[in-house]
């Protein structure tokens, strides 16, 4: 395979760790950063710290504070905030040059705003499974299970296995899903009501943990929340996610008691969820629109909705 040429648009967490990791597999990667992000890559390179290990990289990787009009890139990776998605379309369809985008980008919507901005022929979506957060130029990371990708159609296409292989070069399993659109859907239908839970604990997931009451609200709320997408026609994805449908309280009550004591659900989950709140009022606004359309009850996901004001209290603390 020739060398292949990548820019990621978005350099926080998730934009840094995958752009240095590809860089370091060979791959020629640009980034596009803005502001005192441009400054910290430009002089430190993309400086990357493990979470359990502490272990650092430094990776020097090429990066510009625009989007590059006129040059030709094999991929571009869009890794931005779902509310900052609509002012970055605009610089994004100004290259004419690249012929496909990846779009990283959690959403309940669907994928419209993207064709119409970018091309049909362009979109893939894909859903990356890492977090962490950022001290000064550090970016502090932990990777979980593998990331998703596919086509709009669900065809596996030679471009996509390209991409897979790519990712897998430098570290990171790739599933291919034949439905990433409702797979992005019921994601959210699943990140919603553990944050608005985290959020009602005051944003720690330990706290939640401890609440036999808030989880049990959260696991009302997500099989709410996949009920309505169920009703409104979309296919779960990915399919293992019926067994949440299926299994007894008794059962996922205690599982996700576990589940909010990881550490991974306080780096992936809590910090994420503290520091991307607007990301949530967002996208929980797109899940609601999903389920009134459903015409489906969802009074306990209702009333976890009230916790996305951070003016309300938390109700467990």
């Amino acid at each position: 395979m020739s060398q292949q040429k990548m820019i990621f648009f978005g350099a926080g967490v998730l934009g840094s760790l995958y752009a240095a990791r590809l860089k370091d597999a060979g791959v020629d990667v640009t980034i596009v950063a803005r502001g005192s992000r441009y400054q910290e890559i430009k002089e430190h390179g993309i400086v990357l710290e493990h979470f359990k290990t502490g272990g650092q990289t430094t990776t020097p990787v090429r990066v510009v504070d625009r989007m590059p009009e006129d040059e030709y890139f094999d991929a571009c990776i869009i890794m931005v905030r779902k509310e900052q998605l609509a002012d970055a379309l605009p610089s994004l369809a100004l290259n004419r040059q690249i012929p496909t985008f990846v779009s990283m980008v959690n959403s309940a919507e669907g994928p419209e705003e993207l064709i119409h901005a970018l091309g049909r022929e362009r979109v893939l979506l894909g859903h990356v499974n890492a977090g962490g957060e950022r001290d000064g130029h550090v970016v502090r990371y932990m990777t979980a299970a593998e990331m998703t990708m596919g086509e709009l159609d669900g065809a596996v296409t030679d471009r996509l296995r390209r991409l897979a292989e790519i990712f897998k070069s430098a570290g990171f399993p790739v599933v291919l899903s034949s439905n990433m659109d409702a797979w992005k859907r019921y994601h959210v239908a699943l990140a919603i009501p553990i944050c608005t839970a985290m959020y009602m604990a005051g944003g720690d997931n330990y706290r939640l943990a401890k609440s036999r009451k808030g989880i049990r609200m959260f696991v009302i709320a997500m099989r709410e929340a996949i009920g309505a997408l169920r009703a409104a026609g979309y296919p779960v994805q990915p399919s293992k996610l019926r067994l949440f449908g299926v299994l007894p309280s008794w059962i996922l009550v205690p599982l996700f008691r576990r589940v909010m004591r990881m550490e991974l659900m306080d780096i992936g989950g809590a910090r994420h969820a503290r520091n991307a709140r607007g990301e949530m009022t967002v996208l929980a606004a797109e899940l609601r629109k999903l389920i009134e359309a459903s015409g489906v009850p969802t009074p306990t996901l209702d009333e976890l909705y009230r916790y996305l004001d951070p003016a309300v209290p938390p109700a467990i603390v």
